[in-house]
This record gives C-alpha cells, sequence and structure tokens, in this order.
C-alpha cells in the first residue's frame, strides 16, 4: 500500500529532527515524514515526490528562515498544489506574516514556538482527519457528479424517448383515424350498396310482376282487336248485302236493319280504338319492364319523360272518362342521356306524375270552379345533377303530412283508391339505386311540386 508523506521544514536541523520524531511517534508508520531545511530545498522536494506520485497531505514549515521564507514558502506551494494542508511554525506572532499565509495559502493553523508536543500532535491528527475527510467529499463529490451526469443523459434520453414516443403514438392515432374513416367509409359504401341491391332486387321483383300482368294482358287484349276489326269488316259486308237488298225490303226494315248495322260498325271500331290504346299501354309497360335487371343504361330523360307522362295519362283516361287536364312539359334539350336502370327511374316518374294528375283531377271535382287542372313537367342541365320538377296546382299537402309523404303505407288518397306505397317505392329507386335526392314544395290550396335530382356520374363508375 502506498504511503504518503508529510513534508517538515526548517533551517535548525535539531529543530527540524525533533519535529520529525515527535510526528514519527505520534503517527506510527502510517505516514512517511520528509524534511528540507530550506524552502528553496521544501520545493524540490514536494516537486520530487509529486513526480513518483506520491500523495502529500500536510506541509509543515517554520516562518523565519534564510531565503524563502516560510509563509512564501506555503504561499507558492498553494498556488501549485492547494489540497495540500499548512502549517505555520513561528516564534514570533506576526499578524501580517499569519494573515499573509491565512490569505493566499490557505494556511490551515499556526503553531508557536516552541511548541507543546500534544497541541502539535492533536493539531497534525486534525489536520490529517480534515484533509481524509476533504479527499473523501471530493471523492464522493466526483461520484456525485458522475452519478449527476449520467441520471441528466438518462434524464435527456428519456425526454428524447417520450418525445420519440409521443410523435410515434400521435403518428399512430394519426393511422388509426386515418384507417378508422377508412373504415367508416368503407362500411357506409357496402350500407349503400347492400341498400342499393335489395332497392334494385325490390324492383326486379316488380319489373317481373309487371311485365307478368302486361302479357297476360296482350293475349286477350290482342283477342279483342282482332275481333273488333273482323266485326268492322262484318258489318262493312252486311252494310253492302243490304243496300243490294233495298230494292226488295220494306223501307222502314231497311232504314232499321241498316241503323242497326252502322251502330254495331261504329262500336266495334270504337272497340278496336279503344283495345289499340290499351294495346299501347302494354307495350309501354313492357318496355319499361324490360331489359337485364339492375342494369344502369345510357338513356335521355326528355324522351322517357314524354312516353311516361303519355301512359300515365292515358292509362287514367281508361279509368276514368271525366278526367282532363293540361299536361305542360318544358324540356331543356341540352341535357345528356345519363346512367339509370330504365324500367325503375321510368316506374319512379310515373308514380310523381300519377300522384300530380291525381291531385290536380280532385281538385277540380272536388271544388267546382273554373280553374284549370294543370300538371307541369319540367327538367333542366345543372352541374352535377339533372333536375326534374313535377309541379301540380292540386290542393297542395299539409305540414303534418310532408313528413310521412316516403313512408311505406302512408296515403292521403281515400281508402280503396292508394296502396300507400308509390311514393315509398320512388323514394328507394332515386335515393338509394340512383343516389340522387327528393325534395318537395308544397302550399297548402295552392300547388305541389316535387323536385328529383339524379347525378350525371352514376356512384362508383364512370
Amino acid at each position: 500500500m502506498k504511503k504518503t508523506v508529510i513534508i517538515c521544514v526548517d533551517d535548525e536541523s535539531v529543530v527540524l529532527v525533533s519535529l520529525r520524531d515527535q510526528l514519527r511517534n505520534h503517527l506510527g508508520q502510517t505516514y512517511d515524514i520528509e524534511i528540507a531545511e530550506s524552502g528553496e530545498e521544501a520545493i524540490e522536494l514536494f516537486s520530487e515526490l509529486l513526480e513518483d506520485n506520491v500523495e502529500i497531505p500536510l506541509v509543515i514549515s517554520d516562518q523565519i528562515m534564510p531565503g524563502l521564507k516560510g509563509d512564501e514558502l506555503l504561499i507558492q506551494l498553494h498556488q501549485g498544489y492547494p489540497k495540500t494542508l499548512k502549517i505555520l511554525l513561528t516564534g514570533q506572532a506576526d499578524a501580517e506574516v499569519v494573515g499573509n499565509a491565512v490569505n493566499n495559502a490557505n494556511l490551515y493553523r499556526y503553531i508557536s514556538k516552541p511548541w507543546d508536543e500534544p497541541d502539535l500532535c492533536l493539531t497534525v491528527t486534525e489536520a490529517l482527519r480534515s484533509y481524509t475527510q476533504d479527499k473523501q467529499l471530493i471523492g464522493q463529490n466526483k461520484q456525485l457528479q458522475i452519478l449527476y451526469d449520467k441520471a441528466q443523459q438518462e434524464i435527456v434520453e428519456r425526454k428524447r424517448f417520450e418525445v420519440l414516443l409521443a410523435e410515434a403514438n400521435q403518428t399512430l392515432e394519426h393511422k388509426v383515424d386515418e384507417r378508422t374513416q377508412e373504415l367508416s367509409q368503407a362500411i357506409e359504401n357496402l350500407k349503400a350498396t347492400q341498400n342499393q341491391l335489395i332497392a334494385q332486387e325490390k324492383m326486379a321483383s316488380l319489373g317481373t310482376l309487371t311485365a307478368g300482368i302486361a302479357h297476360e294482358i296482350k293475349n286477350p287484349l290482342n283477342f279483342v282487336n282482332n275481333f273488333a276489326q273482323l266485326s268492322i269488316g262484318l258489318a262493312d259486308e252486311l252494310i253492302e248485302l243490304l243496300t243490294e237488298q233495298k230494292p226488295i225490303v220494306n223501307s222502314e226494315d231497311w232504314v232499321y236493319i241498316h241503323e242497326i248495322l252502322t251502330d254495331l260498325k261504329l262500336n266495334a271500331a270504337s272497340i278496336n280504338e279503344e283495345g289499340q290504346r290499351a294495346d299501347s299501354i302494354v307495350r309501354n309497360m313492357l318496355l319499361h319492364s324490360g331489359g337485364t335487371v339492375g342494369q344502369f343504361q345510357k338513356t335521355d330523360l326528355n324522351i322517357l319523360l314524354d312516353e311516361t307522362i303519355q301512359l300515365t295519362y292515358h292509362s287514367i283516361r281508361a279509368k276514368d272518362v271525366t278526367f282532363n287536364i293540361n299536361l305542360e312539359t318544358y324540356f331543356d334539350s341540352t341535357i345528356e342521356p345519363i346512367s339509370v336502370i330504365i324500367q325503375d327511374i321510368s316506374r319512379a316518374f310515373l308514380n310523381m306524375i300519377n300522384n300530380a294528375c291525381y291531385a290536380a283531377h280532385h281538385k277540380k271535382i272536388s271544388q267546382p270552379t273554373n280553374i284549370v287542372p294543370i300538371v307541369r313537367v319540367t327538367t333542366k342541365k345543372l352541374p352535377d345533377f339533372i333536375e326534374i320538377r313535377v309541379w301540380d296546382n292540386g290542393s297542395g299537402l299539409p305540414s303534418e303530412v310532408q313528413d310521412k309523404l316516403f313512408t311505406p303505407f302512408f296515403t292521403t288518397k281515400p281508402a280503396g283508391e292508394g296502396t300507400g306505397l308509390g311514393l315509398s317505392i320512388t323514394y328507394d329507386i332515386i335515393v338509394q339505386v340512383h343516389q340522387g335526392k327528393i325534395d318537395v314544395n308544397t302550399e297548402l290550396g295552392e300547388f305541389t311540386e316535387f323536385i328529383i335530382s339524379l347525378p350525371k356520374q352514376k356512384l362508383g363508375n364512370e
């Protein structure tokens, strides 16, 4: 184990040796005691010991020496080695010298000559303990500084990690939000597709039913039309035959028979005329219910509306001979064909126009006035939509009815005159199948207007 060294400095050999021997007796083998007889020799010894990496905790120096004085030596040593403690021995308690050493050499203590051995030993012991404590404190401070620096580094790393974690969390939350939005949009699209498929399936079922009914009607209708035409031919032949027999037939009988044959011919002609009209209606029904189920096709809405208006008018007229309204159409000629399911959209138009005709006609017969029943159909090209307006000057709709218009089985018509499904089906066709919208504008006692908006671009296509 490497020992530490205490240096004693005095120009008197006897005093120097005595000092060394007293310290050895007191300290034992714990410390080596080195001596120097001048300040200059002490500095040289100090340097040699430090070169050999020897620890020097204490220097005890006499004040009065030739050459370098004690306070000057201690000050010079303190400038290079401030940790070494200094004790000054002086026979003259010069306050100026002691103050100079205290201020500039951090003097631990001064001891008067001749010294008291117990006091000297106690002072040296306390000095060495103080040095050891300071050394331990410095070591502990170094350890604490190392721990502090390490803690600071860990804090910096932790803060950096927290920043990275926060950024990662923010990025993750952003990705989760994006994914959630994507999933929500996908779910909405799936629901819209499901609703569209359900609505198309409903329309397909109705189209199949309509086509079946139309086919069943067409067969007996053809029979009626054919035999009506044959009856007209037979009536003509009978009239010709009667004309040939006029000279030999009683004049009164001839006139009576001729009138009957003429009436029969007129009746057959009326049957044929109405039969042809009914046949036209059936053909239109077959046309609108035909085609591939659920298939979108480019269609001219103006033409489709015109056909639907004619079909509706003649259908109502065939059931009610008193039905008579003014049909007004204002079609935008700049409208280009858009993709629709023809049989479905024509059914929606038919429901709208049929309701408008009913409202205008019903007002006329329920409120006998000079008012002329009018149904007006208008088309208009908008930036993203084609707008179709169906207006009538019927009695309008009360506010409590407007929210229920598209509810299945709700109807404002008397019992037996409406099922309450027309507008519900129309809503499904326009909103769910074709991704359009329907608005209602009405004034009680004055008018009702349905505004249909169909997108130019089919959802999910084009």
